[in-house]
């Protein structure tokens, strides 16, 4: 798996841009839109980690900001559960980024009954196990017969905190854009102000400031949703 889906034209005209951050639309695969518009040609999205470019069909334009906030919202964990399986770390992120593909592709044909959390997980599951039955060196931390019973307690560490994630992922969806970029780019990237400040082009001072105003606001939001639920 080199992730060398990079630069192949396919139909439809989007693209899915991989690189270190979090999601973002732009107009026509190149340029960045207004936020918050659905471009009308293609879209560019920008998944966490890695240099890799996608040529890709899109799903349906007006899925694509609810993709992107599920996936925001459950990518750390997709992470932690990859390396749960897999022992060195370019074979983690190579996994991690063909999932990430696989997700965007596929997401017209995602069930919303199910978890997309576990969705995820049962794809990266079995790309981990094509792997290891395409090439026995692949570096698995566990036997294979292992791989589901990892994914089941995944399965049950998500449904115990549903309420709370079910909030999480609704009030990030009110986050401005950028400000989901920052908040992934400083927890899922683990990157410092200040290179945060370089990749977005603002001021390591404004990056603070959107951190320290997020955090505010989500741990309001999900405290409101919390008390409304249980009322």
């Amino acid at each position: 798996m080199d992730g060398d889906h990079g630069g192949r034209e396919r139909s439809g005209g989007g693209r899915l841009h991989c690189c270190d951050g979090g999601g973002r639309l732009n107009q026509g695969g190149s340029r960045r839109g207004k936020e918050g518009k659905i471009p009308q040609m293609a879209v560019s999205f920008r998944v966490c980690g890695g240099n890799i470019r996608w040529r890709v069909p899109y799903p349906t334009m007006s899925e694509t900001p609810e993709f992107l906030q599920l996936f925001l919202t459950h990518q750390s964990d997709l992470r932690a559960f990859i390396g749960a399986l897999v022992r060195d770390s370019q074979a983690r992120e190579d996994i991690f980024q063909n999932v990430s593909l696989t997700l965007w592709e596929n997401f017209e044909r995602y069930d919303r009954e199910r978890s997309f959390g576990a969705w995820a997980r049962g794809i990266a599951a079995k790309k981990v196990m094509h792997e290891h039955r395409r090439n026995a060196r692949f570096p698995l931390l566990l036997p294979p017969e292992a791989i589901q019973a990892v994914a089941d307690a995944y399965d049950r560490t998500e449904r115990a905190a549903g309420p709370r994630q079910a909030a999480l992922s609704e009030c990030l969806g009110r986050l401005p854009v950028k400000t989901r970029e920052i908040l992934a780019l400083r927890y899922d990237g683990e990157l410092s102000g200040e290179t945060i400040a370089l990749r977005t082009g603002s001021t390591v001072a404004a990056v603070h400031q959107t951190l320290s105003r997020a955090r505010a606001a989500l741990s309001d939001c999900i405290r409101l949703r919390l008390n409304a639920a249980e009322k």
